[in-house]
Order: structure tokens, then sequence, then C-alpha cells
């Protein structure tokens, strides 16, 4: 059957099949050897390149006037790809500034376009960048760029015109006569095809589709079932395909249990959810094995403790493992916070302890300082009394932990400027007038619809006004 066909037309899949299809035996794999994990580096590179740079040199729109920027994008991209960079090489500035250069001088390359609207999205209105997308995507599709290219450009159409309308009927129609899905599917089909693939390389792709599906538990488990029926038989102690394996059975086991309180899962539920709950166990485990410093595996088993609920000390042994391998891991601290909620394993006093901890540890950075806020933003939606409620934020110590956690944040990401935004709206519920009026100057050219309109925000900047003048709000 088509690969596309069998991912848009199919109905539920048993999760016990799922449990037969996935949980065969394998035989255990070993760490690689330096030279190994070289040999592989140095394929997933040569692969990448060939896949853009190359790629570019026969089915791009090569012209003397631009080859040469737009050729150092392509292949600055396969480095990243591959993760070749070197330690601080920016590698987005370098693409971006190439990209840009390339277009001035008349390029109109699918590729140089796509690479382009992928580092310039976060300025850009999601309308505007869906309307990119839907232009590119089909000029992408018609070009002969190998198929793993066309199969990101399909899936960013799709996600993009997502973030712009939703889902439904309030998709305008000629985004949906795309099909950008369809594409996708039938392009990731033919790209798992490719023997020459890296098993990362593969991993990524399939990760990326599946969360297409995430809210859908008929469609993730045929996807994934669908991509694990293309994967070579030698792939079966890859530490990059076991990682797959173990997030597609965590979501298995979710799907099982269902999203209610215990008291309302089946016996059969729980039986299925501990059932798979087991198979990832055995998959990260040996994943680890093979690749103890990959993070994204340690994280993947913090979930299993999540639903397993074996004890703290496992779960910060993971925890350990992951921020180890990547000091700014801001998901890790984020699950390990709502690990510590009192409707799982711990408590406020608990979830504060940690939050602080992300602040005060200066070997971890990235967004992980605000966790702090998170922390208290979870235990303000859990109190019940209105009273309280209202009067959470003017607490002094619930404002001191905010500008700690910004102060740290900013001391580690000073370019960071957006999230100025975030600390004026929280300055201002807190009524922390002062560090409110130091902040908005910060802000450059305001973004209205942050705040609810020019009208709300304008109303903001007058009440910290009205307070920096030793006034009083007029009830």
């Amino acid at each position: 059957m088509n690969f596309a066909r069998l991912i848009s037309t199919v109905t539920l899949v048993s999760c016990v099949v799922a449990v037969a299809l996935i949980g065969s035996s394998c035989d255990k794999g070993h760490p690689p050897t330096p030279a190994e994990k070289g040999a592989a580096d140095r394929a997933r590179l040569k692969w990448n390149l060939a896949t853009t740079v190359e790629a570019y040199k026969t089915a791009g729109h090569t012209n003397p006037a631009w080859d040469d920027s737009a050729e150092a994008a392509l292949t600055e991209f396969g480095r990243a790809r591959a993760q070749a960079l070197a330690p601080g090489e920016d590698g987005d500035s370098i693409i971006f500034n190439s990209c840009a250069t390339a277009v001035a001088a008349g390029c109109d390359d699918p590729m140089i376009r796509y690479l382009q609207l992928r580092l310039s999205a976060a300025e850009v209105p999601y309308a505007k960048s869906a309307e990119a997308y839907a232009k590119l995507a089909p000029d992408m599709e018609a070009s002969a760029y190998p198929k793993i290219r066309k199969f990101y450009v399909w899936l960013r159409t799709q996600h993009m015109v997502t973030d712009a309308y939703g889902y439904g009927t309030n998709i305008p129609q000629e985004y949906e006569q795309l099909k950008a899905w369809s594409w996708a599917s039938s392009d990731l089909g033919e790209v798992l095809d490719d023997r020459a693939m890296p098993p990362e390389e593969a991993y990524e792709a399939c990760h990326e589709a599946l969360q297409i599906w995430d809210g859908s538990a008929d469609r993730y488990a045929t996807m994934y079932h669908a991509c694990e029926g293309k994967f070579p038989s030698g792939w079966k102690n890859e530490a990059s395909i076991l990682l797959l394996k173990g997030e597609a059975n965590i979501h298995f086991a979710w799907d099982a249990r269902g999203g209610g309180y215990a008291n309302t899962v089946s016996n059969a539920g729980w039986n299925l959810f501990s059932e798979h709950l087991g198979i990832a166990e055995k998959a990260l485990s040996r994943a680890w094995e093979i690749k103890p410093s990959e993070p994204r595996i340690a994280y993947q088993m913090m979930r299993v403790e999540l639903g397993q609920g074996q004890g703290r000390a496992r779960m910060e042994t993971w925890f350990k493992r992951a921020m180890q391998a990547n000091s700014n891991y801001y998901d890790a601290c984020n699950l390990m916070l709502f690990y510590l909620e009192p409707k799982w394993y711990g408590s406020p006093e608990e979830m504060l302890a940690f939050g602080r901890e992300c602040v005060t540890n200066t070997s971890w950075g990235g967004h992980v300082p605000l966790i702090l806020t998170v922390a208290h933003t979870e235990i303000l939606k859990a109190l019940t009394d209105d009273v309280e409620k209202a009067n959470y934020w003017k607490k002094p110590e619930v404002w001191q932990d905010f500008k700690a956690a910004f102060n740290r944040f900013f001391e580690v990401n000073p370019q960071e400027t957006n999230w100025y935004y975030n600390y004026v709206l929280y300055a201002y519920q807190a009524g922390a007038w002062d560090e409110l009026n130091a902040a908005i100057p910060k802000l450059g050219s305001v973004n209205y619809n942050f705040f609810g309109g020019k009208e709300k925000f304008d109303g903001i900047v007058a009440e910290a006004r009205l307070h920096a003048g030793g006034g009083k709000v007029k009830d």
C-alpha cells in the first residue's frame, strides 16, 4: 500500500497489535568506538552536504551572480543538520546572511527561499509566513532536489498553516487544496527507502512527522508502524531508532491510560499502560548503553519514571544525566517541575525549591532560570480560593522570585530582549512599579497585541507613571 495512503486512510490501530509489533526482542548493542563514531559523523555530514549544497549544483537555480552565497548558505545548513558546527559557531547568522546576499543578487532557488523563510518566520505574522510557504512548497516539489528536502518544506508548510489558522474549517480552502500533509508523508515514504540515509536523519524526520499526529492515537500509531516498517534490519541497535521506539511507546502508554483520574482507568488500560512503558524502558535503556551522552534519551526515561513512579531518586538520576549532557535543557527542567506537582509526586514547597535551584545553579543556562516563574504560575492555577488567587501576585516573595529569575535569565541571554514583554506584564501584576517603569523603555517598538491592544498597554504605562509620581490610583 502507498505510504501516504496508508497514513491518510487509517482506522484505529489496536494497542495490542502495537505491543506485538514493537515488543520483539533485539540483540544488545554496544557503545560505538571513537573510530566508529567518527565514521558515522563523517557519513552523516557527507549525506547532508550531498542533499543540500551538492544537490544545488545539479538541481538548483544556479547562476554565477549568486552561486558563492547560495553554496555558503547550503554548506552551513548541511553542517548544522549534521551537528558538525564548531563550538560558538553562529550557523543561523551565516545561513541567513548568505541567503540574503544570494536573494539580493536575484536568486530564486527554492532551497534558498526555504532557508530564508525558516530563519525569518519568527519576525513575520503567521498568515504571511503561511502564504510564503504555500507558494514555495509546490515549487520545491517540482524541483529535482532530494525528497528529504521536499519533505521538510511540506512539513513546515503544514505547521505554518496550522499555526496561522488552526484546524478544520478554519483553514482557507486554497491551503487545504495544497494537501501539504499528503505530500509530506508521500515524500517521507520515499526518503526512508534511501539506504544511504543515516539513522539519525531518519529519526529526526520520523520524530517530526509523528508530532503532527500527537493528538490522534490511531494516526500516530499507524505513522509509527509505517516508518518502522521501512527501517533496515541493521538499525535495530541504533540509539536514535531505539529512542524513537521509546518515544512511541510512551505515547501508546498514555493513549491506553487516557487523561482521566486514576480511578477512571480500566484494568485493560492499566495493563497496556504498564506494558508499553516497559517496552519503552527497555528500548531507552539499550539506547543509553549505546549512546550515554544523548540528553533526549535521559529525558524520555524521565517520562517513563513519571508513569511508573518508582521514586524521586530514579527521577533525579535521569534528570542529572539529561542536564549533564545539555546544561540548557529547559524541557528536562520543566518535566522535573511537573513531576514535583502535588498531583504527581511532590508539593508546592518542592516545586519552589527546584525552581529556585534553576536560578541559582550557575551550571545551567538558556531558558532554565524561567522555570521558577512557571512554578509560581502552576501553583497559582491550583489555588481554589478567589481571594488567595487575587492576592498571589502581590506577595513580596513571589515578585522577588520573578525578579531573580529574570535577572539571571537576562544575564545569560542578553540578546533575548523580547522577554521584557513578559517581565513588564509580571511586574504590572505584582505592582512592582519601579521595576515596571525601568523595563517599559526596553520594549522598543511595542507589539500592542501582546498586552491586549494599545489601549490596555497605555493603561499599564499610565498606571506605572502615576505610582512613580507618588499619585494614587483611583477606584
